[in-house]
C-alpha cells in the first residue's frame, strides 16, 4: 500500500490526511473501486486532521469518511512535490492520450476550476456520464479557499453525486 497525502472535503467537515492504494494503482482508482478496492464505501484516513467550520480543530489517528458524502478528494496541494509527479506519470505503464476540457464545477459550498480528461472523442457531458462515481479534474483552483488554507490542487477527484452543475469554460 502507498500514503497519500490528501484533504477530503464533506459538507460538514474537511479532513487532512493521509489515504491509501495500491502501489501501482491511482488514487482514482481506489476511489472508484478499480481494479481492487481499498475501501469499498469509506475512505480510509490516517494521521487526520479534522477541520470544522466554526473553526474547531481535532485530531485522530484514523477515520473513515462515507463516500457518499464526500465532495471531493484533492491529491497533495501546494505543498506536493512537482518532482514526484512528473516521476510517477513518467513511470505509468499504459498512458493512454486524453483531450482536457476546461470546466467549472458548482456544488454546495465550492466552485472547482479546472481540467477534465476524457477520450479523444468524448465531449463534456460524455465524460460526466460516465459509470464512475469521482471524476478527474487536474491544474485545480477551488474557490472558496479550503479550511486548511489551499486552494491550488494538481489533482482533485469530485464526486459527481454532489454536484449541482457543471460548466465549459474558454480557458
Amino acid at each position: 500500500m502507498r500514503q497519500v497525502p490528501v484533504v477530503v472535503c464533506t459538507a460538514t467537515c474537511t479532513f487532512a490526511g493521509h489515504a491509501y492504494r495500491l502501489q501501482q494503482q491511482r488514487l482514482l482508482d481506489a476511489l472508484n473501486k478499480k481494479p481492487l478496492r481499498v475501501g469499498r464505501d469509506f475512505v480510509p484516513l490516517t494521521e487526520v486532521e479534522l477541520l470544522f467550520p466554526d473553526g474547531r480543530r481535532a485530531h485522530r489517528a484514523s477515520t473513515y469518511v462515507r463516500k457518499a458524502n464526500i465532495l471531493f478528494v484533492a491529491e497533495g496541494g501546494q505543498l506536493q512535490r512537482e518532482a514526484a509527479d512528473a516521476a510517477e506519470r513518467r513511470s505509468a505503464a499504459v498512458v493512454r492520450k486524453k483531450k482536457p476540457i476546461a470546466a467549472e464545477v458548482h456544488m454546495p459550498l465550492y466552485v472547482i476550476a479546472g481540467e477534465m480528461h476524457g477520450e479523444m472523442w468524448q465531449e463534456l457531458m460524455d465524460t460526466l456520464d460516465g459509470d464512475e462515481t469521482f471524476i478527474p479534474l487536474t491544474n485545480v483552483e477551488i474557490s472558496p479557499a479550503l479550511a486548511t488554507g489551499e486552494s491550488r490542487f494538481s489533482f482533485v477527484a469530485v464526486n459527481k453525486n454532489q454536484i449541482t452543475y457543471v460548466g465549459e469554460t474558454s480557458d
